[in-house]
């Protein structure tokens, strides 16, 4: 959904005893509106007018697997300069160090 041209950025930062993960692009936006609906089932925002492919439930999933892990997604967006993902999750206990031989 970016525009051609357009820019990703992936970023993961430690956050507390979270991890969060944002991802920003440089799209048109959602509108509030929009955003209200985004995580709803098979509802693509209008982007079937557009010849997008897709079924609308890509977001509707990662925001089901994010949960049962214990996390959130959310979206902050303008419409004419692209959206922001973020997804907080637990941070995973550090493994004990491997014991010296």
């Amino acid at each position: 959904y970016n525009r051609e041209g357009g820019t990703v950025t992936l970023r993961v930062t430690p956050d507390g005893s979270d991890v969060r993960i944002d991802v920003q692009d440089s799209g048109e936006g959602l509108s509030t509106e929009q955003q209200a609906h985004l995580f709803e089932p098979f509802n693509r925002l209008g982007a079937e007018r557009r010849r997008i492919p897709g079924t609308g439930i890509g977001l509707t999933i990662s925001k089901f697997l994010v949960e049962l892990m214990g996390g959130r997604i959310a979206v902050t967006s303008t419409p004419g300069h692209g959206s922001l993902f973020s997804v907080r999750l637990p941070a995973a206990p550090c493994p004990p160090a491997a014991a010296a031989t």
